[in-house]
Parts: C-alpha cells; structure tokens; sequence
C-alpha cells in the first residue's frame, strides 16, 4: 500500500492572551525553569513562546520523549515519565503549546510518581486562551487507579487485550505475566480496537491488562465498567 505524508503545520500567526505575561509572573518567581512542548503541527509557535519566555526573564528546557521525531514534541502515549527522558527535579512546571487536553495531560500522567504533580500551563494557539491544569485534573483518574490495582492483585481470572496496531503491539512482553503471575489465569484477546461494550462479552474476566496505548488504562478508565490497567504498571521488569 502507498502512503502520502502530507504536512500539517499551524500557519496562523501566534497570539498570545493579553494576560499571558501577568499570570506566568504571578504564578512562577523570575528565573523558574519550564519543561516547554507542543503538538508536531504547532512547532514554530512553540519556538516563538521560548523567546517570549526567555525575555521575560525564564529558562526552559525540552527533550525527545520516547516515540517522537523531533525535539519538543509530546504525544499522548509519552505519559510515563522514562518516556519523557526529562529529569523531572530540574523543571518548575510545563507549558505546552497547541490546543485541546489530550498531550499536556501526559506531562501530567508523566510525573504520577512524583511527590509534587507540577503544573502545565497551556498554550491554546487555536482558541487564543490561557488555562493551567495541575493535579486536580488527574485527580479522578489517580483515585480510580488505586481501585485498579486492588483489583488486578485480588482477581484470578485476567483478560489482556493485544493490539495489532503497529508500534503498539506488545504480545510477548504481555506473555510475561504468566511468568511472573502464575496464580492467576490469563487470557489474551488480539485485535486493532478496545471496545468497552466488548468487555460485557466475556464476564469471566474480573480485570484487564491493556497492553496497547497506554492512554487506555489511564484516563480512560473513568468509562470503564471493569478495572483496566497497564502492563507497565504490574509487570515487574528486572
């Protein structure tokens, strides 16, 4: 099959909210250090906000997260913090460029083991907005988890979904937690999509592993009906 890359670059000229430079200020003393990322498509507005930053008299600094072309950019499955190849101490918050909530809630996800959930200012260069999300928009999900896990670890039966996807597709490191669980009884589903009506389908299954994108067993198990979670999070790699 023939693919076509087309480029999809953000062309419109950056505007930046009249009270963007106010809130930075008030919120972070001079001199604060921001980890700063955007969306492949808003990588030129994202070099504009560093000199903006930089002249009000911040540093900031970036990386290449685990699964991205180029510096500076975040997808949505960089939400562990090994993946963010970041020394997360060094930063006194996060600013993303683009729009919407799905990629800076990774920065968010990124620091779940961290003492102190910094916070990610974002930079919505579509709907020329300012906002800053912090631990209170997790929240839900890190209260949820918890019961995940309880779950996974008191249940025998164990579904665990494998994505034909490209990239995504985890099949024998999946076959580890029957090494490493061998109480319990796993039973492994293979297709391209994980569909929450599907579950109903075989009730024996008192939890699921999601070993696909790892967005699934993280905000999205507020829509779960059963415990969902991660491989990486219950499989113990020497």
């Amino acid at each position: 099959m023939k693919l076509t890359f087309l480029k999809a670059q953000y062309k419109s000229e950056l505007r930046l909210p009249s009270d963007f430079s106010d809130k930075i200020q008030e919120m972070f003393p001079n001199g604060a250090n921001f980890g700063i990322f955007s969306a492949v498509q808003f990588r030129e507005q994202k070099q504009e906000v560093e000199n903006i930053l930089h002249s009000l008299g911040f540093t900031t600094q970036t990386s290449q997260p685990f699964r991205t072309s180029i510096q500076g950019q975040i997808l949505g499955c960089d939400s562990y913090k090994d993946s963010l190849k970041m020394d997360l101490s060094e930063v006194d918050g996060f600013i993303y460029v683009g729009d919407g909530y799905f990629h800076p809630n990774a920065l968010l996800l990124a620091q779940e083991y961290e003492e102190q959930i910094k916070p990610v200012i974002l930079i919505n260069c579509v709907q020329e907005l300012t906002e800053v999300i912090d631990y209170n928009h997790i929240k839900a999900y890190l209260q949820k988890r918890k019961f995940c896990f309880a779950k996974f670890y008191s249940s025998t039966d164990i579904g665990v979904f494998v994505t034909t996807k490209w990239g995504q597709e985890y099949l024998e490191t999946s076959l580890k937690l029957k090494e490493q669980y061998p109480d319990k009884n796993f039973y492994y589903f293979i297709g391209d999509n994980f569909l929450d009506y599907e579950m109903e389908n075989f009730p024996f299954c008192e939890c699921w592993v999601n070993t696909a994108c790892p967005r699934i067993g993280q905000d999205d198990i507020l829509r779960h009906k059963k415990a969902v979670i991660n491989i990486k999070d219950v499989l113990k790699v020497e």
